[in-house]
């Protein structure tokens, strides 16, 4: 054994993969949302419109660190999963005490695309899976040893998994679960250690709290009208979509071997009288997030992001009841390396550049693009023409300002005033009443330019430059730039 009780194999595959992420965030593109995140760290502030403000914390820190770059960003992603692994791996090994299995399930867990892709792309998912993967960790120990110290630690980990994403609050129906299951931690109930460890996780969550207060509770109402709004009648469509979906991020192979251990496994561990505190712990991990999802996709979209939190605990389940019936190791070896392979595929999309997917492709062409705004801003500076740069979405005009010379502050739709999340909360485009706006489209549906809608927010328009990108001669992305004169401010609707 070495450092921190796992074997040395572990640590060389925890270190291997970490390597591979380190590399892989050197030289992937930046997407549209971690440029938003980013955004958020140039304006610091308690929380922000759509998330919680962990991961923007981590990217303050991250891009002080190592710069305003494509590194400085992901780093963040890096160092959250680095943290996540090494909690699942002590988690395993304390819980059932087997060297290979611990192994096993660290290279099957990095051999999926879910796992490994908020490794290397921050967004509020990864620091989300870090702490509450810790909160578990806490309660397995609050199991294991019966001191309510860890009800503590575990309430500091719940608490910075809400500052993390809102999804965080289902860690509390979950450890509700397993408190109710358990007959020898049911006792808990009865004290006020896990209602003083809830206390703590509200005071974690303060800022956000603090920040709502001061904005109108904005957030939650946005959060709350949007899910409700998204919901629809019964219907199979969004059931098939959250299956194909899965089925990519978890790999062919992860996602077959996780529905037969829901078929084959999980009624054994289920059946078993009484059953350790461990495999019901891992069970309660995912009992409430796997079915409520599964059940909100026959009526509304469900992200493929949003099961993040629940598979890992019941894989660990399902390969240990693999592994301990002494199935075939060499089925499972040749498994996971189809993973791989397929993990591999997936990162040639995102390397091959201006790899043409239609609107799956969000990262191509904004460097290139960024490059030619400069020149333009360059030479209406010549004349003394003030101007500024926006988009007709928020996305875009995050792309933008960190790929532009200087980073300078970028507009959003809220320039002809449409609602644009966050950008709507930074400086007023109230303040831009005359000057010129360079004004940067592409041809996604998503993003599709309306002129009818700019034309009445200023003097004129015209189209000035048009940038064109391809690959395997396939159109990947159109990208126009038009010179707005005269902006006319909210004069318009005052």
């Amino acid at each position: 054994m070495s450092w921190l009780g796992l074997t040395k194999q572990v640590w060389r595959a925890l270190l291997a993969f970490t390597l591979l992420r380190i590399i892989l965030a050197m030289v992937t593109p930046l997407t549209p949302q971690e440029a938003y995140y980013w955004s958020w760290s140039r304006a610091m502030d308690w929380s922000f419109f759509d998330h919680p403000p962990m991961a923007t914390y981590m990217i303050w820190l991250t891009t002080h660190l190592f710069g305003q770059t494509e590194l400085g960003i992901k780093f963040a992603a890096i160092l959250f999963l680095f943290g996540t692994y090494i909690i699942w791996a002590k988690l395993v090994q304390e819980i059932f005490q087997k060297d290979h299995l611990t192994f096993v399930v660290v290279f099957a867990l990095n051999s999926t695309i879910i796992y490994e892709l908020y490794g290397f792309v921050i967004s509020p998912d990864s620091p989300l899976l870090m702490f509450w993967s810790l909160a578990i960790f806490m309660i397995w120990r609050l199991a294991k040893t019966q001191d309510a110290k860890y009800w503590y630690w575990a309430g500091l980990a719940m608490g910075l998994s809400w500052l993390s994403k809102y999804s965080g609050i289902f860690l509390v129906p979950s450890v509700l679960l397993f408190l109710l299951l358990s007959k020898e931690n049911r006792r808990w109930l009865a004290t006020p250690h896990p209602y003083l460890a809830g206390l703590v996780a509200i005071v974690i969550f303060l800022p956000v709290l603090y920040w709502n207060s001061t904005h109108d509770w904005v957030s939650f109402a946005f959060q709350g009208s949007r899910r409700v709004g998204g919901l629809h009648g019964l219907g199979l469509r969004y059931f098939g979509e959250l299956i194909g979906s899965q089925l990519f991020m978890l790999t062919p192979f992860i996602f077959g071997f996780f529905v037969w251990g829901c078929v084959k496994i999980l009624p054994k561990v289920l059946k078993k009288q009484p059953m350790p505190d461990g495999e019901l712990l891992l069970f309660s991990s995912g009992a409430i997030l796997l079915p409520f999802f599964t059940l909100v996709s026959f009526k509304s979209l469900v992200k493929m992001n949003w099961l993040v939190p629940a598979y890992w605990s019941w894989l660990i389940l399902f390969l240990n009841g693999y592994l301990s019936e002494n199935r075939s190791r060499k089925v499972m070896k040749v498994g996971l390396v189809s993973s791989l392979v397929f993990y591999a595929l997936g990162l040639a999309v995102i390397l091959i550049p201006n790899v043409p997917l239609g609107d799956g492709n969000t990262w191509s062409g904004w460097r290139e693009t960024a490059a030619k705004v400069d020149s333009i801003s360059k030479t209406l500076s010549v004349t003394d023409e003030k101007s500024f740069v926006f988009s007709t979405n928020y996305k875009v005009s995050s792309l933008l300002r960190f790929y532009l010379k200087g980073q300078p502050e970028t507009f959003a739709q809220n320039v002809f005033g449409e609602g644009a999340l966050q950008f709507d909360y930074w400086r007023s485009p109230r303040t831009l009443q005359g000057k010129t706006g360079i004004l940067v489209v592409d041809d996604r549906r998503e993003y599709r330019f309306k002129r009818k809608k700019i034309e009445p927010w200023f003097e004129k328009i015209e189209k000035i430059d048009e940038l064109n990108f391809a690959n395997f001669g396939q159109h990947t992305r159109r990208i126009q730039i038009f010179r707005c004169t005269n902006y006319r401010g909210f004069a318009v609707k005052d």
